[in-house]
């Protein structure tokens, strides 16, 4: 019989396509820690392995994991059915091949119990190949307290570890004023949207949750379509407009912008490992390196670097003409168009 205070006022979501040989793994990483959750709820995204099997048989051995079917519609519509089902008034995302801490749930029951108003956990990851070379790290479990989301999330800009994924947080339900969308980078307005939404949060650097490099992975296939690259400059113009709405410094916002931009040229870098570059793209992202990470503000130094880059590169007259044009108005949505356009 398991002790209620044992069990944690939180719901596990879990998106699965086609994952028989992880789901085990991650359900008992999370079905044998000391202290458990709520429920943990998989969404099987229309499988056509046996994850199914695998689920429900956790599901008849344990009452708190539950299963839920949808025709395959993508991550993102399988955690917003997850949301729509949550009953916790917690919320912790998992991916169905990754592995968490077996102290996660304790660390975080020992927050509850420290300071019972807090609204979001955040907590580091640590890359895995294969479980049985897994060593579970207790060192670092120091935990550093934030009276706000907004101070959380400036501390991990300035630290330089913020990935924006939405796997690395347990948070408040309350505080999910958005909804999943599309298929890819659909991480990064939902993690915006939580931690600038939280009061109380802690952080600590520990990694409790385990995150496995598949051979399929972005960047281990090394493939990625034209289609993903333009849908993260849509997602990076949705992120600018939403950060700098919010009352962060701004100097927060110009470095988490920087992120962002740097994340999509690369982006095109894996877009381009298994193809030959075209050196009019290196000088399209060189330029929009030094116009919107870097910053260069000076618009007249710009235009005489520009003029000197021109000459020494021998960039044909029309594309000198795009990129003054990007010079002199620094509009990120026309030279992201244009970079896409570029992309073969």
């Amino acid at each position: 019989m398991v002790n209620e205070e044992s069990i944690l006022n939180l719901s596990i979501i879990i998106p699965c396509y086609n994952v028989e040989n992880y789901i085990e793994q991650c359900l008992n990483s999370i079905v044998q820690q000391a202290v458990l959750p709520k429920e943990i709820i998989c969404i099987d995204d229309g499988a056509t392995d046996d994850t199914a099997v695998i689920i429900q048989a956790f599901a008849e051995k344990f009452s708190c994991v539950k299963y839920l079917y949808q025709t395959n519609q993508g991550v993102s519509q399988a955690r917003n059915a997850g949301i729509n089902q949550a009953t916790g008034q917690y919320i912790q995302f998992v991916d169905p091949d990754d592995i968490l801490h077996p102290n996660l749930f304790a660390t975080f029951l020992n927050i509850l119990n420290i300071d019972g108003a807090i609204e979001l956990f955040y907590f580091e990851n640590q890359r895995f190949e294969e479980l049985e070379n897994l060593e579970f790290n207790n060192n670092d479990n120091n935990l550093i307290k934030f009276s706000s989301g907004n101070e959380l999330f400036a501390y991990l800009i300035e630290k330089e570890r913020y990935p924006a994924a939405c796997w690395k947080y347990i948070f408040k339900k309350k505080m999910l004023n958005v909804r999943f969308e599309g298929r890819n980078h659909e991480d990064h307005l939902i993690t915006l949207n939580i931690l600038l939404s939280a009061n109380l949060s802690y952080y600590t650097k520990a990694p409790l949750y385990y995150y496995r490099k598949r051979s399929n992975s972005l960047t281990s296939n090394k493939k990625i379509s034209k289609q993903y690259v333009e849908l993260f400059a849509q997602v990076i113009d949705k992120c600018a407009k939403y950060v700098q709405k919010s009352n962060l410094l701004t100097k927060t916002k110009t470095q988490y912008i920087n992120f962002l931009r740097s994340d999509y040229l690369f982006n095109i870098n894996i877009y381009y490992l298994h193809r030959e570059k075209p050196p009019i793209v290196e000088i399209y992202t060189h330029i929009y390196a030094r116009l919107f990470i870097k910053n260069k503000s000076k618009m007249l130094s710009n235009i005489i670097y520009m003029i000197r880059y021109s000459f020494r590169k021998k960039i044909p007259l029309k594309h000198i003409m795009i990129l003054i044009r990007a010079v002199l108005n620094k509009d990120i949505n026309f030279m992201n168009n244009k970079i896409n356009a570029l992309l073969n």
